[in-house]
């Protein structure tokens, strides 16, 4: 902890903590300003976490994908593009 010039006590949050708060917030229906105040949490900080760590997935990490369809209006697969429409298998072959 830190103490500034006006004797207010700074605390240095973990990441563990930051991440927690984040989650707790999303459950929550209240504002900012509120939950910031009811964590004794500065509202400049908080942001800067929600930006920081909010949206963040980890490195490598793989998103859901779902085909809905085999076909593919456009396409671009190692700098050749495709204008017309092609099958999923097609550009699987392009590929290798």
């Amino acid at each position: 902890m830190e103490q500034n010039n006006e004797g207010v006590i700074r605390r240095r949050r973990s990441h563990a903590e930051i991440l927690n708060l984040l989650s707790e917030y999303s459950k929550t229906n209240g504002s900012v300003k509120q939950f910031c105040i009811t964590h004794n949490i500065n509202k400049a900080s908080f942001h800067k976490w929600q930006s920081r760590y909010k949206t963040k997935q980890p490195a490598g990490a793989f998103v859901p994908l779902q085909v809905t369809s085999s076909i593919v209006l456009f396409a671009e697969v190692k700098g050749i593009k495709i204008y017309q429409p092609v099958s999923a298998a097609y550009l699987k072959e392009l590929l290798a």
